[in-house]
């Protein structure tokens, strides 16, 4: 009796067990009651031992519902995160209210397990799907990034020489007085450039600008902006004080001057390039126009010197 105790209920089985076998010794004790008395003993260890036997199969089945309400808790929960999966999970959620009903632990516990298992298998289905969207959005936010990119690029920059536009010289040259350290402005204007134009063609003329816009920005390190104003005006913002400023000049002079060769339809021209050069350096306390005008003076000086 004691042994098949122990196997119905392993927690249980030992102290019915260790009393049985105690009533079982006190056979060996000679008395007029001992056989009535014994099995008294028996009846009323038989009587506890089934009434926690109840019990601990009560508490079992209490905290198999309390696992099954966890588990519809997290089902409706995930099915309220994703209506797609919501038909597939509330048909679950209806096994699991159904399953707290039955009686048998053993049926209570296959069940649990079977809706487990369809349970993990929707959030691995979800999972994959949350991680091809999520790439997918990746995908597109990069792309999105390379678009604002492109699209910054081109509205900083002159569309014609891929240099420094207008409205990025002018938003340059304010940080730069803002950050209080000395540089230079050189502003570049080609001579008789309209000559060009009306000789050769506007095609020319574009092409000599980018050719020139080349050679200008390979004058200068990645700490100068080279910028075009416009037409055939250029200018260079540049870091240092004025006789580093007046060595650019002079490197302009002497190779980003000169003769350009310039495919024409059925030969190539030979245009010799010259420009008036104006340089200076900012002294501290002026304005950005009051720079360029400055800059500026020194340019006209120099065309006029030349007349």
């Amino acid at each position: 009796m004691a042994d098949c105790g122990q196997r119905a209920i392993p927690p249980l089985g030992g102290d019915l067990n260790r009393r049985l076998t105690e009533i079982g010794d006190g056979l060996s004790k000679p008395g007029p009651d001992m056989l009535s008395n014994a099995a008294r003993e028996v009846e009323a260890e038989l009587s506890t031992w089934a009434g926690r036997a109840v019990e601990h199969q009560s508490e079992n089945e209490r905290e198999m519902r309390e696992v099954i309400a966890a588990l519809t808790r997290t089902a409706e929960s995930v099915s309220a995160r994703d209506e797609r999966y919501g038909k597939e999970i509330a048909g679950l959620t209806g096994n699991l209210r159904n399953i707290a009903n039955l009686n048998d632990l053993s049926v209570m516990r296959r069940s649990v397990v079977e809706s487990a298992t369809a349970l993990k298998t929707c959030v691995e289905k979800m999972a994959e799907e949350g991680r091809q969207a999520v790439s997918e959005l990746t995908a597109q936010v990069a792309e999105y990034k390379e678009r604002l990119a492109a699209s910054e690029k081109l509205s900083a920059s002159d569309t014609l020489t891929e240099l420094a536009n207008r409205r990025t010289f002018d938003s340059q040259l304010r940080a730069r007085i803002e950050l209080g350290k000395t540089f230079g402005l050189i502003v570049i204007d080609l001579d008789d450039f309209k000559g060009v134009n009306d000789k050769y063609g506007h095609l020319a003329g574009d092409d000599l600008l980018r050719r020139f816009a080349h050679e200008l920005k390979s004058q200068f390190t990645v700490l100068d902006l080279v910028s075009r104003w416009g037409g055939d005006e250029f200018a260079v913002l540049v870091s240092g004080k004025i006789d580093q400023v007046l060595e650019r000049v002079e490197q302009i002079r002497r190779w980003a001057l000169g003769e350009y060769k310039i495919p024409l339809a059925e030969t190539t021209a030979k245009i010799e390039l010259h420009a008036s050069i104006g340089a200076a350096e900012w002294n501290g306390s002026e304005s950005g126009a009051e720079l360029i005008a400055r800059a500026d003076a020194l340019v006209y000086s120099g065309k006029h010197s030349r007349v």
